[in-house]
């Protein structure tokens, strides 16, 4: 975070911060949806078994009321194999006046032979027809209790019904079979009582998966016959899966009780990936708010911190640009902010004190330094002239060139002060210009009369170096100069000095050559250490770190090459 923003930080650790609150808000909400599963799962279970119970009392009271009925002697004296007329007459009345108390409840009602051939029914065209094939006669002719068939279509009724069957035992044996068919009306009354649970539905089906009772909404919600009968075949009291109607539900099985029908309970899931609404709305309510305080605290460090910073920054800019500016914020600042700005002040106000000081100081400073280089220049004019003077009271010609030597030593620190003063760095001297000036005020009388002074070539870099470096290299010009003026350029057809300085990599090569010849009277350039110049031209390339060839070209003239080390410029404050 290092490269981050005052407002990204301040974010980043309120953000961290919150995280636990977050992790705590999630955990809840989690927990919230699995108890809600968990209530779901229980609201189903007490609706189906409910329901159950519900059935359950449907089929028992219709038990009780079928064993009160074929208990009657009008319906005994029936179950012969060739009743008398009147004795089926009085069974039809009786089991037509029994029905009519339950119009919506039952639908038919007969009593058979031990051969399952109706010989009574609440339907006259019922009579005589064989029920021994029905599943329910098969059933109760070995059972010596009420039983209750599968879903059937009736054959004397117009729609389906759930047969109740009881065993007629005279003397211990089977004497026929007494029924009533419990209508699907019923049965999809008794489940639409049932939903109590908010989302509940609950529907009544049978082994092959068929609907039988139930609302319309409750039976799109089951999955198709095939797949629900698997479920029942595998005995699973709880599952989830998609219905009719392409939802997601959770349903509870319950198996009713004497019977062969089962209750299903089903209740929506919300879409997969989709946390429960009712369980994350917290959760949602601590995200928004986290972001709302996110967002309050980015706008306003941005609002009291980062502008008010930033101009604080723009001021101090300029404040070091030398500019004469007053901190004025365009909107008042907090306390804090403020006092920060007050403090930037003060520092700017004594800052630009100090550099008046200083200022002052370095002016003063400069104009002592003009004028001590101004003074060293003219003291060491004044010695060449003195020595000029006394050169001139001498009668020896080889004297008089040590005086001369002497001179042109003198007049070349004077030349380096001079450059000195009249620049405005005093630590740097422009390399170029001063071998120029040297060598001309060098050569100024030091060509015999009648003869042809010789050219200079001057070649430099554009370059400044400092006094450290300028002495030693002016010094050195000025014994080779020296020395090459002391030759005859009379044979040369263009007498000529030639001075060159190039950079090459980190190093300097400096190269002095001319084309005259040795005059009699002075000494040929020797192959060891040579006189006092060339000592001093080999001691100050040493000064320099470098190191110096000279030699006598075959031509004529003498080549001085000296090699040193690029020079760094001396730093002005030290200077």
């Amino acid at each position: 975070m290092a490269r981050w923003s005052l407002r990204s930080k301040l974010v980043t650790l309120v953000a961290l911060a919150l995280l636990p609150v977050l992790g705590l808000a999630a955990w809840q909400a989690e927990k919230e949806e699995a108890a809600g599963i968990a209530r779901r799962g229980v609201a189903l279970g007490a609706v189906a078994d409910l329901s159950v119970a519900r059935y359950g009392g449907l089929f028992e009271a219709s038990q009780r009321m079928l064993s009160a009925a074929c208990a009657d002697e009008a319906v005994e004296s029936s179950t012969g194999v060739d009743p008398p007329a009147a004795a089926v007459g009085r069974c039809e009345s009786y089991l037509s006046r029994l029905l009519s108390s339950y119009p919506d409840q039952y639908s038919t009602a007969l009593v058979t032979d031990e051969q399952g051939v109706a010989r009574c029914a609440t339907v006259p065209n019922a009579i005589g027809m064989s029920f021994a094939d029905r599943e329910v006669f098969q059933k109760v002719r070995p059972a010596k209790e009420i039983v209750v068939g599968d879903t059937i279509v009736s054959r004397i009724a117009p729609k389906p019904i759930v047969p109740i069957a009881l065993p007629i035992i005279r003397d211990g044996a089977f004497r026929g079979m007494c029924a009533v068919g419990i209508t699907l009306k019923a049965l999809a009354e008794t489940a639409v009582q049932v939903e109590g649970a908010p989302g509940v539905a609950v529907a009544v089906v049978d082994r092959s998966g068929s609907a039988i009772g139930g609302d319309a909404q409750s039976m799109r919600r089951l999955p198709v016959p095939a797949r629900l009968a698997e479920i029942l075949t595998g005995s699973r009291v709880a599952f989830s899966d998609f219905g009719q109607d392409a939802a997601f539900y959770e349903f509870r099985v319950r198996p009713v009780d004497g019977s062969a029908l089962f209750v299903v309970a089903s209740a929506p899931i919300p879409e997969r990936g989709l946390p429960l609404s009712s369980a994350w709305t917290g959760f949602g309510l601590v995200v928004l708010s986290a972001l709302v305080v996110l967002l309050v605290i980015w706008f306003g460090a941005d609002r009291w911190c980062v502008r008010p910073l930033r101009y604080i920054q723009d001021f101090a800019d300029k404040v070091a640009r030398g500019e004469n500016i007053v901190l004025a914020p365009p909107r008042p600042w907090s306390p804090e902010m403020a006092s920060v700005g007050a403090g930037v002040t003060a520092m700017a106000e004594a800052i630009a004190s100090r550099e008046a000081k200083l200022r002052a100081n370095v002016e003063q400073r400069d104009h002592m330094l003009r004028e001590i280089h101004h003074r060293v220049k003219n003291n060491l004019q004044m010695i060449s002239s003195l020595l000029n003077l006394q050169a001139g009271e001498i009668r020896s010609p080889r004297i008089r060139r040590f005086f001369g030597d002497a001179q042109n030593r003198v007049l070349t620190l004077s030349i380096l002060h001079r450059h000195l003063y009249e620049r405005s760095s005093w630590s740097l001297v422009d390399f170029q210009q001063f071998i120029s000036d040297l060598v001309r005020q060098i050569s100024v009388g030091r060509t015999p009369a009648g003869r042809q002074a010789p050219r200079y070539h001057i070649r430099a870099p554009i370059m400044a170096v400092g006094p450290d470096t300028a002495i030693p290299i002016g010094l050195i010009v000025t014994e080779a100069v020296s020395i090459a003026l002391s030759h005859d350029f009379s044979r040369a057809p263009t007498p000529e000095i030639r001075i060159e300085t190039s950079e090459r990599g980190e190093e300097v090569q400096l190269v002095i050559e001319d084309n005259g010849a040795a005059r009699d009277d002075v000494a040929q350039v020797p192959e060891g250490r040579g006189g006092f110049a060339l000592t001093l031209i080999r001691g100050l390339a040493m000064q320099l770190g470098g190191e110096v060839t000279i030699e006598r070209k075959p031509e004529g003239g003498n080549r001085v090459v000296v090699t040193f080390p690029t020079p760094a410029a001396d730093d002005p404050a030290n200077a």
